[in-house]
């Protein structure tokens, strides 16, 4: 099932677009605003949690001393190695699907079956 696909102004050799006609607003486009309560619920449980982990490293970081902030940076490195590859196979091969996707398509159903569970 694929949607028609949106058509954009035509921009010359670092010039400006000549026309607005095929200028497509959000409307058009099949965009709309609009949140449900449980969405916004969660994203102000998630904000909640987030503040309450950062608030909380603080005693931990008496308690375990500099090496806290070591065991951070390394993480926080490999969290970044992540998103970033997963940020190369976005851009090698766009999916509306999640990372199960991806680990679906490049090493089979069982990688796939077992990120699923992560």
């Amino acid at each position: 099932m694929s949607s028609p696909k949106p058509e954009f102004d035509h921009v010359e050799d670092g010039g400006h677009a000549h026309s607005t006609d095929h200028v497509i607003h959000a409307e058009d486009a099949g965009y709309h605003k609009g949140l449900k309560a449980r969405q916004i619920q969660m994203i102000a449980i998630g904000g909640a949690i987030g503040t309450g982990l950062f608030l909380g490293a603080g005693g931990r970081l008496a308690a375990a001393g500099p090496s806290l902030v070591l065991s951070y940076a390394i993480c926080g490195f490999f969290v970044f190695l992540i998103l970033r590859a997963l940020g190369e196979l976005v851009l090698h091969r766009p999916s509306s699907g999640s990372f199960v996707s991806y680990a679906r398509e490049f090493f089979g159903e069982k990688a796939a079956y077992v990120s699923g569970w992560f």
